[in-house]
């Protein structure tokens, strides 16, 4: 009886703390950025928060934000950025995926991944979207002047 119980604590130990929940980013470089304007191409069906909190971060940053519809070529605009966000539920409804990517002129230059879906029983997962989107935005552009160009970025207040 007590291998079965040692066994079962194991299992039980092993199931919390394999699920992981991951987070990684590429700053988008300062100097590879020459415009000021990014197109935003959202994914199809995306919650509207995801979208305002993200255009509300990239406008602090100084970006002049045009959206174009979902599923445009990344390519269409010198400055673009595409993303998605998936919900999902247990026992609440929480972002458990979102996905920023930057691109310039249809080359990718950097890149926001947070990823619960593999968070199991961590409570961790339950995290707000909002503060989420906006510490993404901030890792991803960890400048404040990206929407200048480098003779705006130059000149004296």
């Amino acid at each position: 009886m007590r291998q079965v119980t040692t066994l079962a604590c194991l299992l039980v130990c092993g199931a919390l703390t394999g699920c992981s929940i991951t987070q990684t980013v590429t700053p988008v470089p300062s100097s590879t950025v020459h415009s000021p304007e990014i197109c935003m191409i959202p994914a199809a069906g995306l919650r509207e928060g995801f979208n305002t909190t993200y255009t509300a971060q990239l406008r602090s940053k100084g970006f002049q934000t045009r959206e174009l519809p979902p599923g445009t070529p990344p390519a269409n605009c010198a400055l673009s950025t595409t993303y998605i966000g998936t919900w999902s539920w247990d026992m609440a409804l929480y972002m458990s995926f979102a996905d920023i990517q930057v691109f310039e002129n249809g080359r990718r230059i950097g890149q926001a991944l947070y990823d619960s879906t593999s968070g199991g029983a961590r409570m961790g997962k339950f995290i707000d979207a909002q503060s989420k989107i906006i510490e993404m935005t901030n890792q991803l552009f960890p400048h404040t002047d990206y929407g200048k160009t480098a003779g705006q970025a130059n000149r004296l207040p």
